[in-house]
């Protein structure tokens, strides 16, 4: 059947490709619609077309059209429903189009859910599901998870040899709660419902895990993932080296090195052949792999920039092969599948767990008569579809049948945002194969930025790749290319920065011809509308460098300081905007400006610059709900009203506004009643004696908190939660006393919002106070917020500000796309676990008596994936954010050090493909790595570096236009200074260190809070717990002894170390801990020779107590020397010997710190004592030290016996005193071992 297109009217305004796919039939329609293009517009000119027509027109539901949300499918029916008004209005006699009018309401148009609801409200006897079903909310379904996911872990805990299950527990959560397996198994649930049959989608997880040794690995699944991955990294290695060989071949290159990068180069080559074959090979290749050092460059003749570069080229290259080596290849292939295999009874239990979970939560869920959204996908797909029971394939069954004679055509909007279910639903409605069908898909992959939601962008990827322009083979595509929405200025620098970093291999899609934005639209000249990029230097030091937060929160503040200069320049100069609706042109307001942030972290302070600024700004902020402070106490006094006996929430209830209790008022009632709960106190005080007027006082108003809370009490066992809230505003008048405050209607609203949700949650099956309670402490503990309320309108003239996720679909005058350069997220790349559509589940292997845990090549493999996908994800935000903008655009990031930035794009600039190298784009940390790389290459990227460095002339000389350019942040800070001129020039001169007048009204205010100081400053130093080293260098620091010891580094001795840092020497404190590991690993029955201590610490490297490298550092014939003294021979033929003994011991706190204050104070000191033998002498107590002392007192030994004595003496009293309290045994001996002196030391 031939694709048949009508002719284009004379008088359309279509273009050809949009009447192309409003006329096209007769076969599946993919049209690839970019931003802006009217695809929206064409869907429903489309369905007008179908049902107006004068001959063949189609009745209104005998379409299905399917839309992202309730709000676009409620503007179709809106559009479909004024183009019947006009038709009629020309044709008034029409039975058909008044037909039309009145089946519109009960027309199919709307959401995939609502469609699948009214499949299951139709079928639902095929279900066994009660016909009076309701959907539940999230509230509702969170509360449900809770109690199912409780009740299966507490009957796996009680069933009898369940060692499975122990280890998974033991494995993979911390020794305080099992949250995290709670967290697994609901993310693999909810990750297993995005596939059409979740049940063998889990039984598949097993399957890839079902390994044996023989299995070549580089056939499996994960090893495709992890070749590609090699193969970006070994290319970049070559084109590193390459581009350092013609450094080497120029004038003045470095001429020495081409031999070596000859065989560096043929060294990458001879990896990229052995990565097609066997893995053991590459493996044996790159464990052996050695690079060459490079020759000296003696003489004039060579220019050290160019020495310098080749230098820098070549490390990066070797870096790339060696992180494939240490990490990717680190383990033998035979010792990967042996973590598979280890790893499959992990697995099995895990999945048996959500198996079960699944089964539990769907019979609760039918108990309560309640379905979720996702069970409204899958209930249809059951309905919808059968096995056959010949071939076990899954085919339409009656009903779908039904939908297929039903449909005349299937229309999707947005149909690059649909996951595997979705489309198996729209498979099953539709009819015939793809070249007779009647599915009609309109989207734009580009756009495509909800994979977090399980979206599936592949699915049109795939389509796209597979049905041709004419449809002959299969389906039909259309390219939609011409944007009305945008000018010129900004769809040029959008194709620009596109065309270099979107790609297949990085990007998941070419950025071609077909791709590109095509001007469409009839914009007036005259508007300044060239894109900005607008770099913030902030030029940090060293040490602001450590404070992460802290530099990105400036960074959002100086960004915002120079958004507010543009946006007071763009109202004020004025900037003029196209008017669509008058055709004229006028000027811009602020709610032409929108400022789009990836996430809504720092938006808080966003908004207080802009608003410190004069410039009215609003968000809809996801979070600071609960944090707000009227919230906050709210919730506080139900928790009291629940159960009073809570100290601190009935403290804040107290000290708040609602019953004005100060601080002496608190202190009289816990003296009533030092000991007990703060409410038993405060009942104890009521009962009191009023001794002074103060007392008498808080006496009064103690009571009428009292009786106040028993009537709160009382309501809330026999009322509403809501209707307990709303009685609680007016009793208190705290509705109105926040109403008053600064901010007051946001206040207000925070507090509607509550009752609200009070009663939202009681519309479900869950009731009470303590319910909610416990829900929304669930909520915090998972970082959850409910949003501060909104209480602005949408037409008001404010900025707004919002992430580019919240502007999808729409449309800004001017748009600033603010914090190009904050770190991609990345934290979900390092989870313990990972999931994947195609590869499964994956987590890392824990050795069950080590308890050290090692990636697995399907973890490796999955991370390889996903941080593509992730980088492809990102790449569409940002096309998604670019494409916001109808007139101008800002970019504006903020970087430490700006010259750093940009020597690090330049690297990159003469590359002479359009398309960026692979590894320079999956090697993009933030948007700026993109984008800078890719402006570094136009000819207006030359006020950053020289123009001999500039790119190939077709790039450099693209049509587009920028304007570039870095704002110093002194500039920015410089501003904060301007609003305090009125001082009189104090401000100024307080920074500059002169002197200033001091007097005035609130000098004695400054006085006293100046020179305040806390009574018990010297109890903030001390702590309930403390270990025996931090006592022990406490009195090192601030003793006798201070002058005569150096304080360590402020890094903890690590006892695994990073491999990287292996290579260098082990420190002393690592090199103490080895030779402990050795003294306490020994067996004292075995000879004490050299040779037999030797032996028995390879066998400690064998049992991965130790690396290679602390083995090299223990000094075998120091332990010899050890066990040759008397007390070392006495250890040896003990009959009771303990090592490594732990203990705990309370102590008195003036004891330990000698002060007074700290009377009555017991602290938790905790230690390991190295060595305790008993034998014919009594108890013997032994600490082993390897502190250098022989050098550093030039072999006096008494000087550094009383060294050693004054440092660690007080420790050992400890031990002695510790083993005699708890072990209730006298200590004979007590003694210091030092292993540098080889002699033994008495303790007194």
């Amino acid at each position: 059947m031939n694709a048949t297109i009508r002719p284009k009217p004379a008088e359309s305004r279509w273009t050809d490709e949009q009447w192309k796919a409003i006329a096209a039939g007769g076969r599946d329609i993919l049209v690839a619609a970019a931003a802006g293009s009217g695809k929206t517009a064409v869907l429903v000119e489309r369905i007008i077309q179908k049902v107006t027509a004068e001959e063949g027109a189609v009745d209104i539901d005998r379409l299905l059209v399917v839309t992202f949300t309730n709000a676009a499918a409620a503007e179709m029916k809106a559009r479909i429903g004024e183009a019947l008004e006009r038709e009629l209005a020309k044709r008034p006699h029409s039975l058909h189009l008044r037909r039309q009018l009145s089946l519109l309401n009960r027309a199919s148009i709307s959401t995939l859910h609502s469609f699948c609801l009214d499949v299951i409200r139709k079928y639902y006897y095929l279900l066994d599901l009660d016909p009076s079903f309701r959907i539940a909310d999230e509230t509702e379904i969170e509360l449900l998870k809770e109690d199912v996911l409780e009740e299966l872990l507490e009957e796996e805990y009680g069933k009898a040899d369940n060692e499975r299950f122990f280890a998974v527990v033991d494995a993979y959560t911390s020794d305080r709660s099992d949250a995290e397996l709670q967290e697994m198994i609901l993310a693999l649930y909810e990750f297993s419902r995005s596939h059409p049959a979740p049940n063998e989608w889990l039984a598949n997880l097993v399957s890839m895990y079902d390994v044996d040794e023989q299995t070549p690995i580089e056939n499996l699944p994960p090893a495709r993932y992890i070749a590609q991955h090699a193969a970006m990294e070994l290319a970049a290695a070559k084109r590193l080296i390459g581009l350092a060989l013609k450094l080497a071949e120029q004038e003045s290159g470095p001429k020495p090195y081409k031999k070596r990068l000859d065989e560096d180069m043929n060294l990458i080559a001879d990896l990229e052949k052995r990565l097609a074959g066997p893995w053991d090979e590459l493996h044996q290749a790159l464990q052996s792999l050695s690079f060459g050092r490079l020759p000296a460059c003696r003489g004039d003749g060579y220019e050290a920039q160019l020495i310098d570069e080749a230098k820098s080229l070549r490390d990066q290259a070797k870096k790339k092969i060696e992180a494939l080596r240490d990490n990717v290849f680190s383990l033998r292939p035979s010792t990967w599948l042996r973590h598979m295999r280890e790893m499959k009874p992990v697995v099995e239990t895990i999945v048996a767990l959500v198996y079960r979970f699944s089964a539990m939560f769907e019979a609760a869920k039918r108990e309560k008569g309640v379905v979720d959204f996702s069970d409204l996908e899958h209930y249809c797909l059951r309905v919808l579809r059968q096995r056959d029971l010949e071939t076990g394939e899954w085919r339409p069954s009656s009903a779908a049948l039904e939908y297929q004679a039903q449909f005349d055509e299937v229309l999707v909007d947005e149909y690059q945002d649909t996951n595997l279910v979705q489309e198996t639903i729209l498979q099953l409605v539709k009819k015939g194969s793809e070249q007779t069908g009647n599915l009609f898909m309109v989207g734009d992959v580009k756009q495509s930025i909800y994979r977090f939601r399980l979206a599936e962008p592949m699915l049109f990827l795939d389509k796209y790749k597979r049905f041709t322009v004419d449809g002959e083979a299969g389906g039909m595509k259309i390219d939609l290319a011409s944007n009305f929405r945008s000018r010129a200025e900004v769809l040029d620098g959008t194709n620009f920065l596109f065309a270099q970093i979107m790609g297949e291999a990085v990007g998941e899609m070419a950025y071609d011809e077909a791709a590109q934005l095509k001007y469409g639209a009839d914009y007036p000249d005259g508007t300044d509308a060239v894109p900005e990029v607008m770099i913030i230097d902030r030029q940090c030091t060293v040490e602001e460098d450590e404070e992460a937060e802290a530099a990105e929160l400036e960074a959002a503040e100086l960004e915002a300081r120079l958004m507010a200069e543009k946006i007071k320049e763009i109202v004020s100069r004025p900037f003029y905007v196209y008017d669509r609706s008058s055709g004229q042109p006028r000027r811009a307001m602020y709610r032409d400006i929108v400022v789009l942030v990836r996430s809504m972290t720092n938006a808080p302070q966003l908004i207080e610059q802009l608003q410190a600024h004069g410039i009215p700004a609003s968000a809809d902020l996801s979070s600071g709900y609960f944090q707000a402070t009227e919230i906050s106490v709210m919730l506080s006094l139900l928790k009291a009203i629940d159960n009073p006996y809570q100290d601190i929430p009935l403290a804040a209830v107290l000290r708040s506004p609602l019953f004005r209790f100060n601080e002496n008022e608190l202190a009289m009632i816990r003296l009533s009643e030092p000991k007990g709960a703060f409410f038993e106190a405060l009942q104890a005080f009521c009962q009191k004696q009023a001794e002074t007027d103060e007392e008498e006082n808080a006496k009064k108003k103690a009571m009428a908190f009292l009786a106040r809370l028993e009537e709160w009490r009382t309501m809330a066992r026999r009322r509403s939660l809501a209707d307990l809230i709303w009685q609680l505003y007016r009793d208190t008048q705290f509705y109105d006393f926040a109403g008053a405050l600064p901010g007051g209607k946001q206040r207000q609203a925070n507090l509607r919002a509550l009752y609200d949700r009070a009663r939202q949650y009681e519309s479900t099956s869950f009731r009470g106070l303590f319910r909610f309670l416990r829900f929304i402490e669930r909520l915090q503990e998972r970082g959850d917020d409910l949003g501060a309320a909104r209480p602005l309108g949408e037409q008001e003239d404010v900025v707004r500000v919002m992430t580019i996720h919240s502007s999808k679909g729409l449309e800004f005058p001017i748009v600033f796309l603010a914090g190009l350069a904050r770190p991609f997220y990345t934290r979900d790349l390092h989870s313990p676990y990972l999931l994947d559509k195609e590869l499964g589940f994956a987590a890392r292997f824990v050795h069950p008596r080590l308890r050290i845990s090692y990636p697995t090549l399907p973890l490796l493999a999955i991370q390889v994936k996903k941080r593509l996908e992730l980088l492809a994800e990102e790449m569409r935000i940002l096309y998604v954010a670019l494409t916001r903008a109808k007139e101008k655009l800002y970019l504006l990031a903020s970087v430490k050090d700006a010259k750093k930035e940009i020597e690090k794009w330049k690297s990159i600039a003469a590359a002479s493909e359009w398309l960026l190298p692979d590894d320079v784009r999956a090697s993009a940390r933030s948007y700026l790595d993109w984008i800078g790389r890719a402006l570094i290459r136009h000819r207006d990227g030359r006020v950053f570096i020289e123009a001999d460095a500039s790119a190939p002339s077709e790039i450099a000389s693209h049509p587009s236009v920028w304007r570039l350019g870095i704002v110093p942040a002194a500039k920015l800070r410089g501003g904060e200074r301007s609003a305090d001129q009125e001082d009189g020039g104090t401000l100024a001169a307080l920074e500059q260190g002169r002197s200033v007048p001091i007097g005035g009204e609130w000098e004695e205010e400054a006085r006293r809070r100046l020179l305040w100081r806390y009574r018990y400053e010297r109890e903030t130093a001390v702590r309930a717990k403390q270990s025996v080293s931090e006592l022990k260098e406490q009195r090192a620091l601030f003793g006798e002894q201070a002058d005569e010891w150096l304080p360590r580094k402020g890094t903890a001795p690590l006892f695994t170390r990073p491999r990287f840092m292996q290579k260098k020497t082990l420190t002393p404190a690592e090199r103490g801990t080895a030779l402990h590991v050795v003294m306490r690993h020994l067996d004292l029955r075995a000879p004490m020779d050299e040779s037999s201590i030797r032996s028995q610490i390879i066998r400690l490297v064998e049992k991965e107590l130790l690396s290679a490298e602390q083995a090299e550092a223990v000094d075998a014939a120091a332990i010899v020397a050890f066990f040759a003294t008397d007390i070392g021979r006495r250890l040896c033929a003990a009959g009771e010997v303990y090592r490594e003994v732990p203990f705990s011991l309370g102590l008195p706190a003036e004891e330990l710190y000698g002060s007074e204050e700290m009377e009555g104070r017991r602290l938790l000191v905790q230690g390991v004592v190295d060595c305790v033998f008993a034998d014919e002498h009594g108890y013997v107590v032994i600490d082993y030290k390897t502190d250098e002392v022989t050098d550093r007192f030039a072999g006096q030994k008494e000087a550094a016996a009383r060294f050693l004595l004054g440092r660690y003496g007080a420790q050992m009293r400890l031990y002695r005193r510790a083993i005699e309290q708890i072990w209730r045994v006298s200590v004979a001996e007590c003694y210091l071992y030092s292993f540098d002196g080889e002699y033994f030391l008495a303790v007194e």
